[in-house]
């Protein structure tokens, strides 16, 4: 559940692949309670949101921030109750509107008041301890919706700079009529796992890419309009026609020129699951205006000479990130079976060259065992999955652990373990190995599963989350986890090939039986345990 969001159907709109009782799992949860899926499988979720108007609501998302240097905790978003969602998206504390002052940016649900309430979600910026400032969808029937991702400053070739937050926000209805609202919200006559729970007629409103000019407004406003960044979706319209699937749009991040990316729809079928999502740049001409958006088709190039049947293979594209030095990465997902999976692969696109690269295209990630050993990293269908790239090309993700390469459809999925790629020597690392310790040549590992890596910051800190282990019992059982956010923070002077072998560990070395996985560690980042979990995406700008 931690990677689904109503507001992007691509977190959710492909079917499960797995077997039928791990599908089963997904959707109606352990149906115990106390076991982590008891509440967060899609039913329970699902069916808490339909029926909050009889048996009221408990949060399932709540989201909070540390202030910088200290351990004061605050919620981001001014509640009444513990019957709003709220995530954080983003976070700043280096913006030119104040410098020194930290904002945050993310989307909450309103509280439910006599068991209604008045949005289903809402944008927001916030400065620290002061009121957030409501981020206004342009279509507000029964509330509308608006979502923040990413807040920057922006300097348009005019020289005319601004403080911009973009994210997505409502224009209209599907088919201008709110049955797909209330099938997305409320709905509890269509209960089983092919339609999760209806969740695939969600966000329940046509969307476009948006944006907020919150320059002048953190001192004065409690609510703010915005303007599209994108003129049309994919199908080449503005309006949604009468088609029977949503049109979603969004922008997942901007650079400091304006250049926009994010994700927009086009038409497979004309069903309620007929949209499919697309990569997209929205780039704005010399004064800051912004037209139709440009699909990124190079995506698919090298799947069948990039034929229309190429992009058939492709399920969903989107991307994720941009530098100011206009290199995007992002991820797309198969629809077609390769080696017995649907993987995802990341891609990073070159917008100035226009040139593309899969670098994990049929290739694992290798634990540094397995690179001393000589080992190759071939593997037709392996998953990769890319979240943020810095300014110098390192990129951070998840991917298929060392060991994983069985078949996944009708199967199980693979164990997922945070990695680091460098896009200018096309190296590629296990976090795990990397943060291991040496000392008089004993070399000693954390008790420790980083599974992925959402943010890299300039400076290289890394934030992760994962799992950490009271024992090393409990690690090598994989028992008695807590799952936790982690700071990861590079040591001068030192690389990533510069770190000890982790598998030389005691721990490490106990893990040679098969489906086994690794946990490792180096001296080359120092780890740390914050208590931030929940948060879907974090800032580049880490506290």
């Amino acid at each position: 559940m931690s990677n689904i969001d109503i507001g992007l159907p691509f977190t959710f709109n492909r079917e499960c692949q797995w077997d039928t009782i791990v599908c089963k799992l997904q959707f109606y949860g352990s149906e115990t309670a106390g076991q982590a899926s008891y509440q967060n499988a899609y039913q329970a979720w699902r069916n808490a949101m339909a029926n909050a108007a009889l048996d009221g609501y408990s949060s399932y998302f709540m989201a909070n921030t540390l202030l910088n240097g200290s351990d004061q905790i605050q919620i981001p978003y001014a509640l009444s109750d513990s019957s709003s969602d709220v995530s954080v998206t983003d976070v700043s504390n280096s913006l030119t509107v104040q410098d020194g002052i930290d904002y945050v940016v993310g989307y909450a649900s309103a509280p439910y008041i006599d068991n209604e309430r008045e949005f289903v979600r809402r944008a927001f910026i916030k400065e620290n301890f002061s009121q957030a400032i409501q981020l206004l969808p342009n279509f507000m029937t029964n509330g509308g919706f608006s979502s923040a991702y990413k807040v920057q400053d922006v300097t348009y070739a005019n020289g005319e700079s601004k403080t911009l937050v973009v994210g997505a926000a409502s224009v209209s209805y599907p088919r201008n009529n709110d049955d797909y609202f209330n099938d997305c919200y409320f709905s509890d006559q269509n209960d089983n796992r092919y339609s999760l729970n209806d969740l695939v007629y969600c966000p329940g409103f046509d969307t476009q890419a948006w944006a907020w000019d919150v320059t002048n407004a953190l001192d004065s406003e409690t609510e703010l309009s915005g303007y599209a960044l994108a003129t049309h979706w994919l199908d080449d319209n503005n309006s949604n026609e009468n088609k029977r699937n949503t049109y979603s749009a969004s922008a997942l991040d901007i650079n400091s020129s304006g250049i926009a990316v994010g994700m927009s729809t086009f038409r497979r079928n004309n069903n309620s699951e007929g949209g499919r999502g697309r990569a997209i740049i929205m780039t704005p001409d010399g004064e800051g205006i912004y037209g139709k958006p440009v699909e990124m088709k190079r995506v698919y190039d090298d799947l069948d000479d990039g034929n229309e049947h190429a992009q058939n293979m492709l399920y969903n594209s989107w991307a994720q990130a941009i530098t100011d030095n206009n290199i995007v990465i992002g991820n797309r997902e198969y629809d077609s079976s390769k080696s017995v999976n649907l993987p995802t692969e990341f891609f990073v696109y070159d917008i100035n060259s226009a040139s593309i690269k899969v670098p994990l295209l049929d290739k694992k990630v290798l634990s540094t065992k397995q690179r001393l050993a000589g080992n190759s990293g071939e593997k037709r269908g392996a998953n990769s999955l890319a979240y943020d790239i810095n300014e110098h090309g390192l990129i951070v993700g998840e991917a298929d652990d060392y060991d994983q390469v069985a078949p996944v459809r009708n199967g199980i999925p693979r164990t997922q373990s945070a990695f680091l790629y460098d896009n200018n020597s096309g190296e590629s690392w296990f976090i795990n190995d990397l943060l291991c310790t040496e000392s008089d040549g004993v070399v000693t590992s954390p008790f420790v599963r980083i599974r992925s890596a959402r943010v890299i910051n300039n400076d290289g800190i890394i934030l992760a989350e994962g799992y950490k282990y009271q024992s090393a019992d409990d690690y090598r059982n994989k028992v008695n986890a807590t799952q936790v956010a982690f700071k990861l923070i590079a040591t001068a002077e030192m690389t990533p090939n510069d770190s000890p072998n982790c598998w030389d560990s005691e721990l490490l070395q106990d893990l040679e039986t098969p489906n086994k996985r690794s946990g490792a560690a180096s001296f080359w980042m120092w780890i740390f345990a914050l208590p931030l979990l929940l948060i879907r995406r974090y800032s580049k700008t880490i506290l």
